[in-house]
């Protein structure tokens, strides 16, 4: 039986590829290669707050948009250098979502590293989205000055995240 098996093999490989000459073998690889997208995460959450994370999920879910996310500020320096010398399609992130009150780093010193890390040219330009439930104007715009794009108020909307998705073109 395993004679059959191995004889069967190389008669039925060259019989597919006399059908599939060389034009239309490189036409079905273009095509693939022009309606393949790239599958990596161009977001990233960072939030200490398994609650706030799941928010995120739901919205970004329902907008059909792929993300990753990190509990923490070092994880998401980590995470955003990781993707810079392991890029996925080309691509690192293009916007983070981060919240101003974790523990260790903060999300305005994260924001600081950041910004840091692009001058030096470790990390490629990307948005900084600070994202708080502190409603004070105080609180809002010392969150602001460490280089934020822009920051939005907790409980985020779908109506908010995808006006933001669309300023920055990722939706």
């Amino acid at each position: 039986m395993p004679d059959e098996i191995q004889d069967l093999e190389p008669k039925t490989s060259t019989r597919i590829s006399k059908f599939l000459s060389t034009k239309s073998t490189t036409r079905l690889l273009r095509i693939d290669s022009e309606t393949s997208e790239c599958s990596c995460a161009k977001i990233l959450v960072v939030d200490d707050n398994p609650f706030n994370i799941m928010a995120f999920e739901t919205v970004l879910g329902s907008l059909n948009l792929k993300y990753d996310f990190v509990y923490d500020s070092k994880a998401a320096i980590e995470r955003i250098l990781q993707k810079q010398n392991n890029t996925c399609c080309g691509q690192s992130y293009t916007v983070v979502f981060m919240d101003q009150e974790m523990p260790g780093m903060t999300g305005s010193e994260a924001v600081c590293e950041l910004i840091k890390l692009q001058s030096e040219d470790l990390v490629p330009s990307l948005k900084i989205i600070g994202c708080t439930a502190q409603c004070s104007p105080k609180e809002v715009g010392k969150f602001m000055e460490s280089g934020l794009d822009m920051c939005i108020k907790k409980p985020i909307t779908v109506l908010c995240l995808e006006k933001i998705l669309k300023v920055y073109e990722i939706a």
